[in-house]
This record gives structure tokens, sequence and C-alpha cells, in this order.
């Protein structure tokens, strides 16, 4: 019976350990981690008469409290062309990622760009829209 109440014991105590193991892990990978914040997520050009591509800055935030890598930012086709600062974001820290619309294609568009990052919540989806005229040459 004293065998028996010892096992047991031991049983509760492993089963406990990993369960709080566990939770910690958790905690930890919540409690430290970069988080990104836009302060728009989409931009409207409206109507674009002038003859030059039409380009929009999208600011961000690490309101985490990691460092922030944005690893990649993909656009949906070849007419948009996001640039952005490949170095790290520390926490609080500030930036900016540039997209740029390539105004040859005529008529309203809706574009859209994917950040891809270190976060939790990665990817951050990011629109552009607006209209070029077609009597623009």
């Amino acid at each position: 019976m004293e065998k028996l109440r010892n096992v047991l014991f031991i049983l509760i105590v492993i089963v406990v350990g990993t369960a709080i193991g566990i939770l910690m892990k958790k905690w930890f990978q919540k409690a430290f981690h970069p988080e990104i914040s836009f302060d728009q997520k989409s931009h409207n050009f409206d109507t674009l008469y002038l003859q030059e591509n039409a380009e929009v800055y999208f600011v961000y935030k690490n309101l985490g409290n990691k460092a922030l890598k944005i690893n990649s930012v993909k656009a949906g086709c070849g007419c948009t062309i996001p640039q952005w600062n490949q170095n790290s974001l520390k926490p609080n820290g500030k930036d900016s990622l540039k997209v740029i619309y390539n105004i040859e294609n005529k008529g309203h568009f809706i574009k859209e760009v994917l950040v891809y990052s270190n976060c939790n919540s990665s990817p951050h989806h990011l629109e552009i829209s607006g209209f070029v005229p077609f009597n623009i040459d």
C-alpha cells in the first residue's frame, strides 16, 4: 500500500510538472515576441492623373518586446512593387515600407500586398486601390 501511494505521488508530480512546463513555454512564447502594428492597412490613390507611378508608405511599429524582422513582402502582380528595410526593428521602433503602383495598367485597381514577418500573426494584409484614366499617355 505504501509503495502504491509513492508511485501514485510520483506520477502526479510528473504530470503536474509537465503541465506547468508546457504552460510556461506557451507563456514565454507569448510574452517575448514581436508584434507589428500598421498606422493604416489600406490606401486609396483615388484618380491618378499624373504620368508617374504612384507610391505610398505604410508606417508600422514593433509593439512587441522582441526584434521584428520582415522576411518578405509579396504583391499580387508585377504592377505593384514593394520595398522594405531588411534590418530588424527593435521593440517600440518605427519604420515604413514603400509600395509603388505602375500606372501602365489603366482602369480601376485593387491590389493586395502581403507582409511576412516573424510575428505570430503573419502575414499581414495591406491594400492599395485607385483609378488610372484611359486617356493618360
